[in-house]
């Protein structure tokens, strides 16, 4: 066992940083239009309206992503449909950089956006069935964290190339994490209870065994033997299982309809209308929210096995609720002091640590845990789905609700979002941590409510 140890070790360091590429790949291709669409806007005289279409068609890509994603990954594999994203990605990013036209531009963000859908589906759920359940929650959340850093290095690169207005390289760069996820995936198994399920017991037993994960043996050889059969989607609207489908597709929807998303890809132009002067100056200040989200997701992943999900959601709800009311009571005055500024910047910074800790990793793990395994890639696109159908909801109205109700009104709105998300979590968000995906499954298919599917 000495001489195994250590490449059990690489094994397990592997399987928390690889895949969370595909999250390094969402945050990145997700957040850098922030710092690049004043230029872009510029090059192909956009208004408005066009300036939505460029950032949202990422999204409707990510949407159409999540929903192929679950389908794809029952019939070749998890591993293999990482892989394809990376690839997808790779052009998508080249593309992007070589956009000549506003149509080529939408195209290629489409085929990112497509990346970034499979991405934040397959990837999680790859961990979740894969690593061992003492270390299910942190390494869930290295997905989470890696969307952060991405998001943070989007800024950073925002900010290092906008002296030049060199747009075309800060989308290219997005191409980078899926050539990794192309190549890094070779050197992980394929998901042990993907294995099983498809009646490749033995190679399912094999990956547990070079994993250290023995306690999972016994349950990935009754799912071998059980040969179940690919249910149909309608399943995930039927009886207990129903009873998953909701939780996880209300927790997305209350973190993409928080407001986060607006936030952070259009944080330029709400440091623009607090005060803050001149392009350099508005996104540095956006890359200081990067990292405010990055710290708190760090804390996040370190204590979510520890501290628990339940406790973590709600109070990060609690604290966006309390953030966002600051904020909008604030940008009453904008304009009107120089201070005004300063605390709306505190309040965002508020704002997203508490998401980062709260809605940002807490959904990704819990879509990953509840399903029972016969419909966990569908139930997790559904999941996935929403939160990208709700992340283009925002995304695509976002300025023009700002220009129609005013900032101070439209995070009001928020806010009441946040506070609704806060009774929804309350009432049916279970305690996971240090539970078995089978014991989950069989407390929900008993008919256990949702808030006590765990401990």
């Amino acid at each position: 066992m000495s001489n195994a140890e250590p490449s059990r070790k690489m094994l397990l360091i592997l399987l928390g940083a690889i895949p969370a590429l595909g999250g390094l790949l969402v945050g990145y291709n997700t957040a850098v239009i922030a710092g690049a669409l004043e230029f872009i806007a510029h090059d192909f005289s956009l208004k408005t309206v066009g300036q939505e279409f460029v950032v949202t068609s990422i999204l409707v890509g990510a949407l159409a992503g999540a929903f192929l994603s679950g389908p794809m990954t029952d019939r070749f594999g998890q591993k293999r449909v990482i892989q394809i994203a990376g690839v997808v990605c790779l052009v998508g990013g080249i593309g992007c950089a070589l956009a000549v036209s506003e149509a080529m531009l939408i195209i290629f963000r489409g085929l990112l956006g497509i990346a970034c859908g499979v991405s934040t589906m397959v990837a999680p759920l790859y961990v979740a069935e894969t690593a061992p359940a003492k270390w299910r929650g942190a390494f869930v959340s290295a997905v989470q964290l890696a969307i952060t850093i991405g998001i943070f290095l989007s800024y950073c690169t925002d900010y290092l190339l906008s002296p030049a207005s060199n747009w075309k390289l800060m989308l290219g760069l997005g191409a980078i994490p899926g050539a990794g996820l192309v190549a890094g995936m070779l050197l992980l198994p394929e998901s042990p209870r993907w294995l099983a399920l498809h009646g490749r017991t033995e190679e399912a037993r094999d990956v547990l065994h070079k994993l250290g994960n023995t306690e999972d043996e016994q349950e990935i050889i009754s799912i071998g033997e059980s040969k179940q059969k690919q249910p149909p989607w309608s399943e995930l609207f039927k009886g207990n299982i129903l009873t998953a489908s909701i939780t996880a597709a209300g927790l997305f929807l209350v973190q993409n309809l928080s407001g986060i998303d607006g936030v952070l890809y259009y944080a330029p132009a709400i440091f623009k209308q607090v005060g803050f002067q001149g392009t350099s100056a508005q996104i540095l200040a956006t890359a200081g929210l990067g990292l405010v989200n990055v710290i708190a997701t760090v804390i996040a992943t370190l204590g979510i096995d520890r501290a628990g999900r339940r406790p973590l959601i709600l109070g990060g709800l609690g604290a966006m609720v309390v953030s966002l009311a600051a904020l909008s009571l604030v940008l009453t005055f904008a304009g009107s002091a120089p201070w005004v500024g300063f605390v709306a910047a505190g309040s965002l910074a508020v704002f997203v640590a508490a998401f980062a800790v709260s809605l940002g990793p807490i959904p990704y793990v819990i879509m990953s845990e509840i399903f029972p395994l016969r419909v966990r890639s569908m139930g997790m696109s559904l999941a996935a789905a929403s939160a990208w159908g709700c992340n283009m909801v925002v995304t695509v109205t976002f300025l023009s609700l700002m220009e129609m109700l005013g900032q101070a009104n439209l995070f009001w709105c928020y806010c009441g979002i946040c506070l609704a998300g806060f009774l929804f979590a309350y009432l049916r968000v279970p305690e996971t941590s240090n539970c078995s995906l089978e014991d989950i499954e069989s407390k929900l298919m008993s008919g256990v409510k949702s808030r006590f599917l765990g401990r």
